[in-house]
């Protein structure tokens, strides 16, 4: 008993082991030196075991040390705030890594590279910082992070640091020193400046700045190399536009088959959209969208660009976008630009996509197989598709732009027909001439009735009404897929599902009009869309085609949903938003409305 209660009594010293049992187990030894978490010494008495004895190990068994999550050891990037190291190489120089979207074990890494090579790099945030490097992150929460940590106290008339992507901290290690800031590294939203005049705050999505049809900057951004009057053949002076075995005859006052009619070409094709054009035409989509984001921001300035310190600061002019613009401001026309429009495969690629039913991809290969114009399409018609048989025989008429009172003698036919068919059903304009053009190449119609369900079958139904009447040239039905409201709408996909006929039509003709006269041939597109998705679909429909990419980035970004003309869909909360008009989906995004005549983007 007395040897229990010495067992019992038992305690740890600094000099060892005091009133232990000589018979006390390994074990129980074990437990207290892991209850205690100190060192165990060997007592005096086990020094008299024999030679080859050892003395069991106290660790823990192998299993219970993989149980053990390891302590994450904080990776040392320098004091906060500290002074450079004495091997820093670029004094003027204080480099501060956001870690939010890089991580804490990429930013050490990230911060040893930098000191290796001579740059001060700052543990924490604070007034000496002068350019902070984001990775993953939108000019938007760039500045929303400068706000939230503004530095109290800053001295008076320091400047601000810079907002960075990491692109220019990976080029300035690959380079050995900071490169020159551009453009295409900043983060931060535009802000207006000092000392600039005419500088102003410019968001960088197209759905959050109002786009008029008509803007400030048309004598920039509309080329003077192509005048209005005239076409391609005689606004450019290259050997290709002049050949008569590449483009055909030009014979009273109109380009043959080869080419367009001089009435009909793009005469006011604006410099960057047009190098965005030749872009997409190379597949190059990076460059295809830099350009429309460039050119979609001029259209938006409220002011004529006279010098290109007004540009500084604003979002997507990169060092091509300004170069073109600094070469039009200065010499009237841009050279490149000028040698892309007189290239033959522009012209050719221009020339194949203007055909109804024909793509990029199409005309591409077309080029690749030797084809330069449409005589040489009409020499092989096993190539071409019914649709594209239909666009190439109507192909002149097609070429020439509707104009509004044309447009709104085709609304009355269909509403007519379908009226008469449907009862209550509506017919809504939409594309270009909603958002207030004068003149385009298609219409499109939006077909729905104030009941869901009651627009079933009422597609095929008007377009029998119409061939009746002999107003039909050529159609081609879409039937609808995913026409439930409950259908979450397509991560990153723009086109919809709805029920749809691409059509050729033949334009009513005027009152007054002789009997059996010549009819021209127009594209319409009809739209059969179900009323509780119709704000969506008018939406999507009514376009631009950029202010509709940029309306889905800015979801998909800023706000983490998916939108498509069927809807805006939360993916993590697996929620859709309801809408009974345009003006709900601008609410729904936190985005100001901007009525149709505002987005020419």
């Amino acid at each position: 008993m007395e040897e229990g209660r010495r067992a019992r009594g038992t305690r740890w010293e600094p000099g060892g082991l005091h009133s232990a049992s000589r018979g006390l187990s390994c074990l129980r030894l074990d437990r207290l030196a892991r209850d205690r978490q100190v060192p165990l010494p060997l007592p005096a008495s086990l020094r008299r075991l024999p030679s080859d004895f050892r003395v069991p190990s106290f660790r823990r068994p192998p299993a219970a040390r993989a149980r053990m999550l390891p302590k994450r050891r904080r990776a040392w990037v320098g004091s906060p705030g500290g002074p450079a190291p004495s091997t820093a190489r670029f004094p003027g120089i204080a480099i501060y890594l956001a870690e939010p979207r890089m991580g804490r074990s990429r930013r050490a890494f990230l911060t040893r590279l930098a000191l290796s090579k001579g740059f001060r790099v700052l543990d924490a945030y604070s007034s000496e910082v002068t350019h902070v490097v984001m990775e993953q992150t939108s000019a938007e929460e760039a500045s929303t992070w400068k706000e939230h940590r503004a530095v109290a106290g800053s001295p008076q008339g320091r400047t601000s640091p810079v907002l960075l992507d990491i692109s220019w901290f990976t080029e300035s290690m690959a380079a050995g020193e900071p490169v020159p800031v551009e453009l295409r590294h900043c983060l931060e939203v535009a802000v207006p400046r000092k000392g600039l005049p005419g500088s102003v705050w410019m968001p960088q999505y197209a759905c959050q700045r109002p786009t008029p049809l008509t803007h400030h900057n048309s004598s920039l951004t509309v080329s003077p190399g192509l005048p209005a009057s005239l076409g391609w053949a005689q606004a450019c002076s290259c050997e290709h536009c002049h050949s008569a075995t590449a483009w055909g005859r030009v014979v009273e006052g109109r380009v043959g088959w080869g080419t367009l009619p001089l009435t009909q070409a793009p005469s006011s094709q604006e410099p960057l959209e047009m190098l965005a054009e030749a872009a997409g035409f190379e597949g190059s989509e990076g460059r295809f969208l830099s350009f429309y984001r460039a050119a979609s921001m001029l259209k938006a300035l409220p002011s004529r660009v006279t010098a290109m310190s007004q540009l500084q600061g604003l979002p997507h002019f990169g060092e091509h976008s300004c170069r073109v613009i600094q070469e039009v401001l200065a010499q009237g026309v841009c050279e490149e630009v000028e040698r892309i429009r007189c290239s033959e495969r522009y012209q050719t690629m221009k020339l194949f996509t203007g055909i109804f039913g024909v793509g990029v991809k199409t005309a591409d290969r077309w080029y690749r197989e030797g084809l330069r114009t449409l005589d040489s399409l009409q020499e092989q018609p096993q190539r071409l598709t019914q649709q594209q048989k239909a666009g190439l025989r109507h192909y002149q008429d097609l070429s020439v732009p509707l104009q509004r009172p044309q447009v709104e003698a085709l609304q009355r036919v269909v509403e007519a027909a379908v009226g008469h068919i449907l009862p209550g059903a509506t017919v809504t304009l939409a594309g270009g001439f909603r958002r207030g053009k004068l003149q385009g190449h298609d219409v499109d119609f939006l077909l729905t009735h104030p009941q869901e369900g009651r627009e079933a079958g009422l597609l095929s139904r008007v377009m029998h009404s119409l061939q009746s009447q002999g107003l039909v040239l050529y159609h081609q039905h879409h039937h609808g897929h995913c026409a439930d409201a409950a259908c979450p709408p397509l991560q990153n996909h723009a086109m919809d599902g709805f029920e749809r006929t691409f059509c050729i039509f033949c334009l009513p003709s005027p009152p007054g009009a002789a009997v059996g006269g010549a009819r021209r041939a127009v594209r319409v597109d009809l739209v059969v869309v179900p009323v509780s998705q119709f704000p969506y679909a008018l939406l999507g429909w009514t376009g631009s085609k950029h202010f509709q990419r940029e309306l889905r980035r800015f979801s998909r970004k800023e706000r983490g949903l998916w939108l498509n003309s069927h809807g805006l869909f939360d993916p993590q909360q697996k929620k859709h938003f309801h809408a009974a008009s345009e003006e709900d989906i601008f609410r729904h995004l936190g985005l100001e409305y901007l009525p149709p005549e505002q987005r020419n983007a």
